[in-house]
C-alpha cells in the first residue's frame, strides 16, 4: 500500500507545480530543497502529508486497489455539487483558483494552480470556482477495483 501512495504522489509531483507552504513539509525523500539527478532532471518537493484538509488521516482501501484519474473544470462563478468521498482523494490544481467549502465543519479553503493537497474523507463538501478564472484540477483515486470514487448528495425536496 505504502508504495501505491508514493506512485500516486510521484503521479502529482510530475506536475511540475510548486507549492510553498507544502515544499515547507518535505518531499518524498525527506528533504525539503530540490535535488537535481544524474542525468539533469530536477525534482522538487510538493507534499507529504499523513492528513486531508480537513485535518483527517488519509484512509486507503486494504488489499487490492486501482487508481483512477480525472480532470475537472468548474467554469469561473460555477460550483461542483455537494459530495463526499469514500477514500482519500488527491488533487492538484492545475489553473484558477479553487475554494473547497466543508459543509460539515463550516470551513472553506482556497487553493491556487499549482498546490496538490488531499480531500476530505467522508464529508460533505464542494468545489467552487471564484474569481474571475475557470479552474482545472487533476484528480487522483485510490479506490477498490470497481468502486465509486464519490457520492452525490441528494437534493432535498423543496417544501
Amino acid at each position: 500500500m505504502r508504495l501505491t501512495i508514493t506512485i500516486a504522489a510521484f503521479a502529482l509531483s510530475a506536475c511540475n507545480a510548486t507549492n510553498e507552504k507544502a515544499a515547507e513539509q518535505a518531499d518524498l525523500n525527506g528533504s525539503a530543497a530540490s535535488s537535481p539527478s544524474a542525468n539533469g532532471a530536477i525534482v522538487t518537493p510538493i507534499i507529504r502529508t499523513r492528513r486531508t484538509i480537513s485535518d483527517q488521516p488519509l484512509k486507503l482501501p486494504q488489499g487490492e486497489a486501482e487508481m483512477v484519474s480525472i480532470a475537472v473544470d468548474i467554469p469561473a462563478g460555477g460550483a461542483l455539487p455537494i459530495h463526499k468521498h469514500p477514500w482519500s482523494r488527491f488533487f492538484y490544481v492545475e489553473r484558477g483558483t479553487l475554494r473547497v467549502v466543508n459543509h460539515e465543519t463550516g470551513q472553506s479553503r482556497d487553493f491556487k494552480a499549482g498546490q496538490v493537497q488531499a480531500e476530505a474523507v467522508g464529508q460533505w463538501h464542494e468545489g467552487q470556482a471564484i474569481g474571475r478564472d475557470p479552474v482545472r484540477v487533476i484528480v487522483i483515486d485510490l479506490v477498490p477495483p470497481g468502486a465509486s470514487t464519490t457520492i452525490t448528495k441528494p437534493k432535498t425536496a423543496a417544501p
